[in-house]
């Protein structure tokens, strides 16, 4: 069989370097010794796994330069490595869920793809190349479902809201915070400046806003329950059973996102960016944050 390869645009930025990962998964490994947690890998065997990933993608990625089939095998071998070290040593982090990300794409599973950038993005959310990657691999899906015109007018006026990262906006509510207290403080010292009162007023007023925008941030972080879809063809029905009629015309299928409303044995209930909402089987869909 011929080893179709993608385009030069599909080339994606290479994985975090194992020396830095290695590092970084060992001294959470050893932390995690001096107290009981679900890790069941030693800080020994979670680097070695860290290292043999890094080695495999790379190696996967010379063979798929030369058009050698046998890249696929050798970053489904990368790609099981990263996921012992997620489901069996617990680990969780910006690095590790980039890395996944990319091995994914490599083997055009795109849902996988988007679910471990969308879980990168948690811990590194401005990272440029994270960014790119997460734009380019959307733009692959074969559902683009818009979002609801309200969503679309809610971004458009509270931009800095949507497009400012949580760190920015943390770092200007301290600034706008402190500014309001030393102008305050100025009004005291000299109350017949109105222009101090005014500048209070403003400080105040950007520090709040800045506040409540933080606070949403965390309101949707606990309510807000974001998925995946992962299976390659997805009938979405109109309740949890297969009895249930399917509740579009054409299947969902991987990468499109969703919010889970609920679930019932086997089903979930999600709600599409666009507000529409179905079931579908556990199986075929996987949570942001499981």
């Amino acid at each position: 069989m011929a080893f179709t390869r993608p385009s030069s645009s599909a080339m994606f930025s290479t994985s975090l370097p194992s020396v830095v990962l290695s590092a970084a998964i060992f001294f959470l490994a050893a932390l995690g010794a001096c107290a009981q947690g679900k890790s069941t890998l030693t800080a020994m065997q979670a680097a070695a796994l860290c290292q043999e990933a890094e080695q495999l993608f790379n190696a996967g990625n010379d063979k798929y330069a030369a058009g050698d089939v046998a890249a696929l095998d050798d970053w489904r071998k990368a790609a099981a490595r990263y996921e012992r070290l997620v489901n069996e040593g617990d680990y969780h982090n910006g690095a590790l869920f980039y890395n996944l990300g990319n091995i994914y794409f490599r083997l055009d599973d795109i849902g996988r793809a988007i679910l471990n950038y969308r879980r990168a993005q948690q811990f590194i959310p401005r990272d440029p190349n994270l960014l790119r990657n997460l734009a380019f691999v959307r733009s692959r899906c074969r559902d683009h479902v818009p979002e609801q015109e309200r969503i679309r007018v809610l971004k458009t006026v509270f931009f800095w809201h949507y497009d400012l990262p949580p760190s920015w906006r943390e770092n200007g509510f301290l600034a706008a915070f402190a500014a309001a207290w030393v102008f305050a403080l100025l009004c005291l010292w000299r109350r017949q400046r109105h222009w101090l009162r005014w500048c209070t007023a403003a400080f105040a007023f950007l520090a709040l806003a800045l506040a409540s925008s933080l606070v949403v941030d965390e309101w949707n972080r606990q309510k807000h329950r974001p998925g995946v879809i992962l299976g390659e063809s997805v009938t979405a029905r109109k309740g949890d059973s297969d009895s249930y009629e399917p509740s579009f015309t054409e299947p969902l299928h991987a990468g499109t996102e969703f919010t889970l409303i609920g679930s019932r044995g086997e089903w979930l209930e999600i709600a599409l960016s666009d507000g529409r909402t179905c079931w579908v089987r556990r199986h075929q869909a996987e949570q942001v944050n499981p």
